[in-house]
Order: C-alpha cells, then sequence, then structure tokens
C-alpha cells in the first residue's frame, strides 16, 4: 500500500457540521478488555475520557474499528470492578496490597 493510499484511508472530512475539522484515524485504537467500548480522545480533555460503542464511533468519525488496530485498556467503570476484585482476592488469601 502506498503512501497516498495509506493517508487516504485514514484522514476524511468529518460529516457532522461540529465536527468540521479533519480527523485523523489513531495508529492503534485503545478499546476496553471487558467491555469492548472505545476510549474516543476527539474533542476530550483528558482529565475526562469519553467512551463509545463501536457503531458510534464508526458514525461519528466514518472509520469502521475492525480496520485499525487494536490495543487493549481498561474503561473506568471496568478497572474499577477489577480492581475491586483485586482486593477481595488479597482480603480473602490474608496477603496485604
Amino acid at each position: 500500500m502506498s503512501l497516498v493510499e495509506l493517508l487516504a484511508r485514514t484522514i476524511r472530512q468529518a460529516p457532522s457540521a461540529p465536527m468540521r475539522e479533519t480527523f485523523i484515524a489513531p495508529k492503534m485504537l485503545p478499546v476496553c478488555c471487558v467491555c469492548g467500548l472505545i476510549r474516543d480522545e476527539t474533542g476530550s480533555s483528558p482529565d475526562h475520557e469519553r467512551w463509545v460503542t463501536p457503531w458510534t464511533y464508526r458514525t461519528t468519525h466514518g472509520v469502521n474499528p475492525a480496520d485499525v488496530p487494536l490495543t487493549h485498556t481498561y474503561c473506568l467503570a471496568c478497572f474499577r470492578k477489577a480492581q475491586e476484585t483485586t482486593r477481595q482476592y488479597f482480603r480473602e488469601i490474608g496477603t496485604p496490597l
């Protein structure tokens, strides 16, 4: 694949009026490994993450998440559940964290 074809696949104009800026698809898309939500980093501040469904991501950005390499992480809700499960496990076996 040439560089021009790659750029054509990763850069597009956003269809909606509020998002007229150019959208560049990420090299890797962060997806929650538990619930499957995608972290949408466009237009959000670093301290407030926005997690959306794959369908919402596709319609908002015009990029199919299946066409972008994925990296797995935790959304805040799933991270808290995993953290509490880990704490409970260590409480049960009597080992301090």
